[in-house]
């Protein structure tokens, strides 16, 4: 999520690269998610468990409905692809901010989901789990500074960029 909000800043070649980087990673990470998704049903269907029963698992097929829906944004939104010129010109901008906006919703029910699940007697250690859970909320809290502009990033200059704050 940092990476996508610090390359909002570049301009030209060089954010079409980051975008098409970007793209690429959220891609192999949507596999995993379905990957992951599909063994966990696989193996609730197999042990004859319902499904989507606990607060984790509502949560988590939120994140994987979700995980789907932003790509298509994405693809949208990439200007390069020519899907947003289908739409009005007014559109545009907030196709794009839904883009980002379902972007970290995606990312922060994931991180809910992680919660959720380490309480749980088959993940849980005793000293860590706090831990992780604490560690967790503080990346949160920095995304969300991050995404509603309340820390500034910036990229170093090169020859051809002049940074500029997010």
């Amino acid at each position: 999520v940092a990476a996508a909000i610090m390359f909002r800043q570049l301009d030209g070649s060089e954010r079409v690269a980051a975008i098409q980087s970007h793209a690429l990673m959220q891609l192999r990470a949507v596999v995993c998610i379905v990957l992951g998704f599909i063994v966990i049903y696989r193996n609730k269907a197999i042990h004859n468990k319902q499904h989507f029963m606990s607060t984790h698992a509502k949560f988590g097929l939120a994140t994987i409905i979700l995980t789907i829906a932003a790509p298509i944004g994405g693809a949208i939104s990439f200007k390069r692809l020519g899907l947003i010129y289908r739409f009005p010109e007014a559109w545009h901008s907030p196709i794009k901010l839904l883009h980002r906006s379902v972007g970290v919703l995606v990312w922060l029910l994931a991180m809910t989901t992680i919660e959720l699940a380490l309480p749980h007697p088959a993940v849980s250690k005793p000293w860590l789990t706090p831990l992780w859970q604490g560690g967790i909320g503080l990346i949160v809290g920095i995304v969300l500074l991050l995404f509603f502009n309340k820390i500034k990033l910036k990229v170093e200059p090169d020859d051809t960029h002049v940074s500029k704050a997010v």
